[in-house]
């Protein structure tokens, strides 16, 4: 009897909903489990999100748009107590201060880190047909900083104000002291806090069947059934790391494996994921340069952007116990679209931009089996641990950290 590896599971690890691409942690290959043979898989994945390749491709921070210069005229327009506004720009329009110029810099600071315990339980149904349920478990720790540091102008027209108004200058000093937080609240959001939470991912069902085998290749299909089980994203919270995204997917892939000699095979996978469209609650941006809002539209329509990759992958076994592996992988996801009645369709377009992804991955695995010494009588239990590291070379509206993982299966 021979045992061999076999979990296809997603996971989404990022600042935004679920259903973008994601880092590459593991090699799919054409293997099946033998009829009636089973495998329980625990796996570890770990990484931060603290940087991001933009719409043009750049890597910045994810907090990098709050790092902006704000000017008189914004941060009045943050503001939520009407009657301090007038006051305040009286006041300036009296000392003849242009609303336009800059007066100030407002920054944030956002790290996240991520692991996640993916649980994976497959039974082989006939010789070709291998189906398992995978529920991943996923820990986050995000730290969140906001802060603004004024210009010498603003400083000095708020210690003008404190010659007329002693209880006025606080209220503005306060606000000032974090206009991030300030506008956030006067939208109606909460406060972007620190927080630590522990939340069970999307139920997945994958069903792989070997179609085709012989000495010179063989040929594979993975379905994979993706349900909301998940708790979706908070649209009061302006970043929430969430495991889901609240709806059904469905994805196939064809996987072709050609052996090139007793050490050596290379493997193409290639993989459309369908996003159902649904109705999902959701703020409406007034505009891309502001995204915050009040407005709320209960039943918006969403179409996230379906999902397409292709990869090629090359294993090497020098040993029974031992072997690596690598694949370079590219990836593409359509951009989203939202629809609604609330509001003009031009602010539900904003929703879909800076959504459309593309990336360029790289994966690397080392993998120790005690399969042949158990075939041997050598060994106790039939099981596998796999190492892996995986990253992102170049992309569009994709996360940059790497990924580690760890990944134990055992056989019976």
């Amino acid at each position: 009897m021979s045992y061999v590896v076999f979990l296809t599971v997603l996971l989404w690890l990022g600042q935004a909903e679920a259903g973008g691409l994601t880092t590459p942690f593991g090699i799919n290959t054409t293997q099946v489990l033998p009829k009636g043979v089973r495998s329980l898989n625990v796996s570890g994945v770990n990484t931060t999100v603290d940087t991001w390749h933009n719409d043009v491709g750049l890597v910045t921070g994810v907090a990098e748009p709050f790092n902006q210069k704000l000017s008189y005229a914004r941060l009045l327009q943050a503001e939520s107590d009407n009657n301090l506004k007038l006051n305040v720009e009286s006041q300036l329009r009296n000392k003849g201060v242009d609303l336009s110029s800059t007066a100030g810099e407002a920054f944030a600071d956002v790290n996240t880190r991520v692991f996640a315990t993916i649980a994976a339980l497959a039974y082989g149904f006939t010789e070709k047909l291998t189906v398992a349920i995978a529920v991943p478990i996923l820990y986050t720790n995000m730290q969140v900083g906001t802060g603004f540091v004024g210009s010498p102008e603003l400083q000095q027209l708020v210690a003008d104000f404190s010659k007329q108004s002693r209880k006025q200058t606080r209220l503005i000093q306060e606000k000032l002291s974090d206009v991030i937080a300030t506008e956030i609240r006067g939208k109606g959001y909460k406060p972007m806090t620190n927080q630590e939470q522990t939340q069970v991912g999307d139920l997945r069902v994958v069903a792989k069947y070997l179609g085709y085998k012989n000495l010179y290749y063989s040929w594979g299909l993975i379905n994979t059934f993706t349900f909301p089980t998940a708790q979706v994203r908070d649209i009061a919270k302006v970043i929430d790391p969430t495991p889901g995204d609240g709806q059904f997917d469905y994805g196939v892939a064809s996987i072709v494996e050609v052996p090139l000699n007793s050490q050596w095979r290379v493997i193409s996978d290639t993989g459309y994921t369908i996003q159902f469209a649904d109705t999902r609650a959701t703020r409406i941006p007034h505009s891309v340069n502001e995204r915050l809002s009040r407005d709320v539209d209960p039943g918006a329509s969403r179409d996230l952007g379906d999902l397409m990759y292709t990869s090629l992958a090359g294993l090497y076994s020098p040993m029974d116990y031992l072997s690596f592996g690598g694949s370079y992988t590219l990836a593409y996801k359509e951009r989203d679209q939202w629809r609604g009645s609330l509001a003009s369709a031009d602010r539900y377009k904003v929703l879909g931009v800076e959504t459309e992804q593309y990336m360029q991955a790289l994966y690397l695995q080392a993998v120790a089996s005690s399969v042949q010494a158990y075939r041997n009588k050598d060994f106790p239990v039939p099981m596998m641990a796999t190492l892996g590291y995986g990253y992102i070379l170049d992309g569009r509206n994709v996360r940059n950290d790497p990924v580690w993982s760890l990944n134990m299966m055992m056989f019976f």
